[in-house]
């Protein structure tokens, strides 16, 4: 199954999309997640003009891994100048739900907060249902489905503070989307291509079996702490090849547009716009 939430600037509806086109959901469900695995049906093809809208705001913060490919670990680490470059245990930090914005949205930043704003690409992986001492073995089945995030950073404010919440919770910064495509549909994540392109130009390239700690393993590993509830995001992580890796840093300016991708799942499409 694939489904998205989308809006036409005036109505908002969960639907179903076959690659070309979008098909509501019916009947519409109370919630984005509760069409996952649900034995809902396609009504007729909705109108042209309808776009990618935020698929959810999950109830609680999202829950995200920091250095979670071992090369942007060692490129973090020199811009750090950092000792340690790949961490023995997941990084887990959350971003706000209020920063998600839609797979074609401007990423719409204020003057004062995007002087280092930067890219990440990332699997977003949605959990289906609550779990708390999730074992690996059965860490799978809780996963609904997986989507791709942009996990904009204004990487000023995450230096200043040194805790990466405010740097990467930029209010409608976070372009998710375009959809959530379940388990079934996409077969071994670790053979699939994860990529961003900066205005066409190539910047991460990796496969997700390049990560450090798979969805399993973190589902694991974080359950053991904070029990995973229904509808929780979790935001897998960068491949190497981000603006502040670069010398001199590569940051998103006005008007650049970015394009992260996931293969099977689909891409991401956002232009910057600063504003005063």
């Amino acid at each position: 199954m694939r489904a998205g939430t989308v809006t036409d600037g005036t109505r908002t509806v969960v639907a179903f999309h076959d690659g070309d086109r979008w098909f509501p959901a019916e009947p519409q469900p109370r919630s984005f997640i509760d069409v996952l695995g649900a034995d809902a049906r396609a009504g007729e093809p909705l109108a042209n003009g309808h776009r990618p809208a935020v698929p959810f705001r999950p109830a609680r913060n999202i829950m995200c891994l920091g250095k979670n490919f071992r090369a942007h670990a060692v490129e973090f680490a020199a811009y750090r100048s950092e000792t340690e470059a790949v961490p023995e245990s997941p990084i887990v930090f959350t971003k706000a739900p209020e920063a998600l914005c839609g797979a074609e949205d401007p990423i719409e930043v204020r003057r004062d907060v995007a002087s280092s704003l930067d890219y990440e690409v990332e699997l977003g992986v949605v959990i289906g249902c609550d779990g708390s001492r999730i074992g690996a073995d059965a860490a799978l089945d809780h996963v609904a489905g997986y989507t791709v995030v942009n996990d904009v950073t204004a990487r000023d404010a995450q230096e200043r503070h040194r805790q990466w919440f405010l740097g990467k919770s930029l209010p409608r910064a976070t372009p998710i989307g375009p959809v959530v495509v379940t388990p079934d549909e996409l077969g071994d994540l670790d053979r699939l291509a994860i990529t961003c392109h900066v205005n066409g130009e190539l910047r991460q390239s990796a496969v997700l079996g390049d990560m450090i700690f798979g969805v399993a393993e973190t589902i694991e590993i974080v359950s053991a702490l904070v029990p995973l509830r229904r509808g929780d995001i979790i935001s897998m992580g960068t491949p190497s090849g981000v603006g502040i890796g670069f010398t001199p840093p590569r940051f998103l300016a006005d008007g650049d547009t970015v394009v992260c991708a996931i293969e099977g799942i689909g891409e991401l499409r956002n232009v910057v716009r600063i504003v005063p």
